[in-house]
């Protein structure tokens, strides 16, 4: 019998004044999405395996490794995401999660619904729980501060 271990989830939404096609691109063109996320070399191709570089830490290289599961073309992403280390300060975990963005088209623009799944409900994991969430909110913040950016100049 096989036995599931119970994972949590960090789920957030925003809603930007941006149609669709606009959201989809600063969401999965490396040069936007680096704007206001981190710099990557993300490509909206199923099975693209791409890399997300954040700062490196202590004995952590700063990658997360990812490869691309699903792809509705402006309406759904999904990937995995690995990364982290079991000794870092406060992140304490190295992470083997899946992230789902999902566009929605609404009257004023696009709902975008993040999910970021398969977190580890031990104590251990707390710090890595807490830091991605938050992490989570701040990066809706800086998408909807740097889209009126993107469109005016590009990338």
């Amino acid at each position: 019998m096989t036995t599931l271990a119970e994972t949590r989830a960090i789920l957030t939404q925003a809603e930007f004044a941006y149609p669709v096609e606009t959201v989809w691109r600063a969401m999965t063109d490396s040069e936007w999405l680096a704007v206001w996320f981190f710099p990557n070399d993300i490509q909206p191709v199923l099975q693209h395996r791409f890399t997300i570089w954040s700062r490196p830490v202590e004995r952590w290289d700063g990658e997360f490794q990812c490869q691309v599961t699903e792809v509705v073309p402006e309406a759904l992403l999904k990937f995995t995401w690995r990364g982290g280390h079991e000794e870092l300060k406060g992140f304490g975990r190295y992470i083997d999660t899946v992230v789902t963005w999902t566009l929605a088209p609404t009257e004023t623009g696009t709902r975008l619904m993040f999910s970021h799944e398969g977190f580890a409900t031990d104590e251990a994991s707390n710090g890595v729980f807490e830091i991605m969430s938050k992490g989570s909110e701040s990066v809706l913040r800086a998408l909807a501060k740097r889209l009126p950016d993107l469109v005016e100049h590009g990338a």
